[in-house]
């Protein structure tokens, strides 16, 4: 049941005020005193009885005025008008006594003479009177000679004859004095009765007596925007209402000092903390927080709760500042993920002048974070002053001041991660120090990698730290890369437990480290690298060293194969790979004629001999050679031996991709197309159908499928022949030599347009069923951009949408260079025109069908206009 603000006199009788339950409502819910069901049913009967009887009073009685009192001590006015002229019946002169007369002194006219009697009063409807202030202070008059006895039935009734007392003197006291606010706050204030009906309705939800809570709500009255602004008047009731007095009025004090359109703000922003405010003074709300939650009354509420955390005002508008002087949107509240459980001081200008010098991503959520270390932790502070920027490469401040954020971690492990990153830094810098500017960020990058991000989370054995260092001095110099993804194929060799696997990790050959490096040369490639790495690690540590020392480009290609079927499958290749006699034993101590026996028997293409070839055909013609020879052979033998084992071990993987289709594995773009099949999530169905007749020799499949012909069945335009087939273009590019471009129709070259570019379409990429329903769907195609020797520059992938439009979509990578890209144009153009259809323009988000896909993701159409101005610079052949 809503809660009871007031009951109001109005013309259609005793209205109650209730707060309304509903959220963001401007207006009190009015209902008749007589539906209002809980507390007080007696209370609200006798005051229904009192103005029932109003309605036919007869006279100014003693009755009249208990009922009348009651009404107005009970009760506020409605929305004030004028005063009604309104004639009173009782305010005319009684009739004239008797005339005494000389003969007649006492004016006796004999015992049969009876005199007129006094003529009664009519019933009169009396209620009218109560509905203005001033006409009720005119009925009250002819009634003021029973006042006496009227306050007195009401104290025998149970009301407070205290505060009677003050009825009493209201009523007998000079000026304008409101009657229901003397009974209510003991206010006698001259022109107490010409406040307004908003002010009234708020001081019944104070506590009754007390006169100071209503002057402090009286001192509000010209400053709160109660009649101007609705709402302000529910949520103004509703704070007095579900809040202590002192605590309700204060905040509505603080309310008062907002501009009038911001008060409703404020007090919402109130009901939706007060869980956590509760017990939050508002004094110490300040009120330079408007200036920047003024148009954001989200801020209200996450400084409101920081206050109530403990948390300082100027710590808090410190974060404001901060965000406002980085150019934060103002829509957006960064603050809100990110509140510490102390404050502390923040270097504002360093803040704001590594943010302009460093390169960092995610910026406003980055500075937060470290606004909330700063109080979080007393001394962040001070590892930020200390820190020389302004000498590390703009990447690696940027990294940096990415790695220090980490330090905010939930729950039990935040100390442990501060206090690891507080003892590294120094160390770190150190390191900084020898590390050329154009592989800082790639040394920061991997210290963070390798002790924060991955398996250690900074609570590694002693030797980690150490090797971790040692490490990245190494491989954070030229000729290695600038960025940083070996930590991923290397993570599992630096937390070996072996300290003899550590040794040897930190002295691997720099090609081994790059070859090992050029496989992870995409993120989504480094994954499966570091997946086929660890599980290889934890088996046999010893194979995967021998193969980084030997033959790292094999080893490359076997962990990335490896970490492509699941976990489970892995374990059991693993065991068949283990039961192999050249893993199970050493082959290169056996006799000559079973080592080429068992070559002869388990060799295949993708396999090699480690004997030398000479050797080999000897021994496979029975010859016996002399020791040295023997000795020379099986030494140089030995050192191709992980390179068998690690081929042997891929071809275990690709038999198991294969399955049961009818596939090459020697060829790289049936490998690439059997790892999708595995990694893709979405699609995964339809493409191992499709893989199945292809492989079968149904390079048609898609074309012939009924679900395409029904496609193109119901886009006529659409000719199958020239969609199908695509015009094949031509352009001599000034330092790009001839470069075509043509339609993809070969489906695995199709599912390779990800990997060619390196965006989320490639292999194990987060949106490689894309790929694959591209090479599903009939109504989407790639177009490769290749150089004369068939390697692909660029690509594109067009689509019809559903209205028979050409669609075309971004050119991957976005690094592609404008003329390169003009000539992506210049073919959409022509397609259309050879096509008839029009090119799709100004829809960023086409509607375009699945047909045998179930998934299909883009980044938006390609943006037209911004190509309007690139030129062509080949000439077209």
């Amino acid at each position: 049941m809503p809660r009871l603000i007031c009951v109001s006199r109005e013309p259609e009788g005793l209205i109650a005020l209730l707060l309304p339950e509903e959220e963001g409502a401007s207006r009190l819910v009015r209902r008749p005193l007589g539906e209002v069901k809980g507390d007080g049913s007696r209370e609200r009967a006798a005051l229904l009885a009192s103005w029932e009887h109003l309605g036919r009073a007869r006279g100014a009685t003693v009755d009249t005025l208990t009922h009348v009192l009651r009404v107005l001590l009970h009760t506020v006015p409605g929305e004030l008008g004028p005063a009604p002229a309104l004639a009173h019946p009782w305010l005319e002169p009684p009739p004239a006594p008797h005339k005494r007369t000389a003969a007649h002194p006492r004016g006796y006219r004999g015992t049969t003479y009876q005199p007129p009697k006094r003529s009664q009063p009519e019933a009169l409807d009396v209620r009218p009177y109560l509905l203005h202030r001033s006409t009720a202070r005119a009925l009250l008059e002819p009634l003021r000679p029973h006042l006496a006895e009227a306050l007195q039935r009401l104290g025998d009734e149970g009301l407070s004859r205290e505060r009677l007392a003050q009825v009493d003197r209201a009523l007998t006291a000079p000026g304008r004095v409101d009657v229901a606010l003397a009974w209510r706050h003991g206010v006698l204030e001259a022109r107490s009765a010409e406040l307004p009906g908003s002010l009234l309705r708020l001081g019944c939800l104070l506590r009754p007596g007390e006169a100071s809570d209503f002057h402090r709500l009286f001192a509000l009255r010209g400053r709160l925007a109660l009649d101007s602004h609705p709402e302000v008047g529910v949520l103004a009731a509703r704070l007095l209402a579900e809040w202590v007095p002192d605590k309700g009025l204060g905040w509505l004090e603080v309310t008062a000092s907002l501009e009038p359109e911001h008060q409703a703000g404020l007090l919402q922003a109130l009901f939706e903390t007060k869980s956590k405010v509760a017990g939050l003074e508002p004094g110490r709300y300040d009120l330079r927080i408007e200036d920047f939650a003024a148009e954001v009354p989200g801020r209200r509420r996450y400084y409101l709760c920081g206050l109530a955390l403990g948390l300082t005002s100027e710590y808090l508008l410190s974060g404001y500042r901060l965000l406002e002087a980085l150019g934060d949107s103002p829509r957006r509240d960064w603050l809100t993920h990110a509140l510490p459980t102390a404050s502390g001081p923040v270097p504002e200008e360093l803040l704001l002048d590594l943010f302009a010098f460093a390169e960092i991503e995610l910026e406003e959520a980055t500075l937060v974070t470290l606004w909330g270390l700063c109080g979080q932790f007393p001394d962040f502070a001070g590892l930020l002053v200390d820190t020389p920027w302004r000498r590390l490469s703009p990447g690696a401040a940027g990294r940096l001041v990415e790695g220090l954020a980490e330090a905010w971690a939930p729950d039990e492990e935040e100390p442990r991660a501060w206090g690891a990153i507080r003892r590294l830094h120094p160390r770190l810098l150190r390191l900084l120090e020898r590390i050329p500017a154009s592989h800082q960020r790639r040394a920061v990058q991997m210290v963070f990698n390798l002790l924060g991000d991955m398996g250690a989370k900074w609570s590694g054995p002693d030797w980690l730290e150490p090797t971790v260092f040692t490490l990245a001095e190494r491989v954070c110099q030229p000729p290695f890369g600038d960025a940083d993804r070996l930590s991923y194929a290397l993570e599992s060799l630096v937390n070996h437990p072996e300290p003899s696997v550590r040794e040897r990790l930190t002295r691997l050959p720099e090609r081994s480290l790059s070859c090992l490096e050029e496989s992870c040369s995409r993120g989504d490639l480094a994954g499966l690298v570091g997946e086929g790495m660890a599980d290889l690690v934890a088996r046999r540590a010893d194979l995967v060293l021998a193969a980084l020392e030997s033959c790292p480009e094999t080893l490359a290609r076997t962990v990335a194969l490896l970490g492509t079927p699941h976990k489970e499958a892995r374990a059991a290749l693993w065991e068949d790979f283990a039961r192999h006699p050249w893993v199970r034993e050493d082959p290169l101590e056996w006799e000559p004629g079973r080592l080429v026996a068992s070559l002869r028997e388990h060799g295949s293409e993708g396999v090699d001999s480690p004997l030398p070839r000479k050797a080999r055909l000897a021994w496979e013609a029975g010859e016996t050679l002399s020791p040295a020879r023997t000795e020379r052979a099986l030494r140089l033998a030995r050192t191709q031996l992980p390179r068998l084992r690690m081929q042997l071990l891929a071809r275990h993987v690709l038999e198991f991709l294969r399955g049961s289709l009818a596939a090459d594995v020697g060829d790289t773009r049936v490998r690439h197309a059997l790892q999708m099949a595995r990694l893709v999530e979405g699609n995964r169905r339809g493409l191992r159908r499709l893989l199945q007749h292809y492989f079968a020799g149904e390079r048609d499949f898609i074309r012939e499928h009924p679900e395409s012909r029904a496609w193109f069945a119901r886009h006529p335009r659409v000719k199958p022949e020239t969609w199908l087939a695509g015009p094949v273009l031509s352009w001599e590019v000034p330092g790009w030599g001839r470069v075509t471009l043509e339609m993809e129709g070969d489906a695995l070259e199709v599912l390779r347009m990800g990997t060619y570019v390196g965006s989320c379409f490639g292999l194990n990429g987060i949106r490689a069923e894309s790929a694959a329903a591209v090479a599903l769907d009939i109504n989407k195609r790639v177009l490769y951009a290749r150089d004369a020797r068939g390697s692909v520059l660029a690509r594109q992938l067009l689509a019809i949408s559903r209205k028979d439009t050409l669609v075309p979509f971004a050119v991957y990578p976005p690094s592609t260079p404008p003329a390169l890209q003009a000539l992506f144009l210049d073919y959409d153009l022509a397609f259309a025109e050879a096509l008839g259809l029009p090119l799709s323009e100004g829809v960023t988000e086409p509607e375009v069908e699945y047909v045998l896909s179930s998934s299909f993701w883009h980044d938006g159409a390609w943006d037209l206009g911004a190509l309007e101005a690139m030129p062509s610079t080949g000439s077209r052949r």
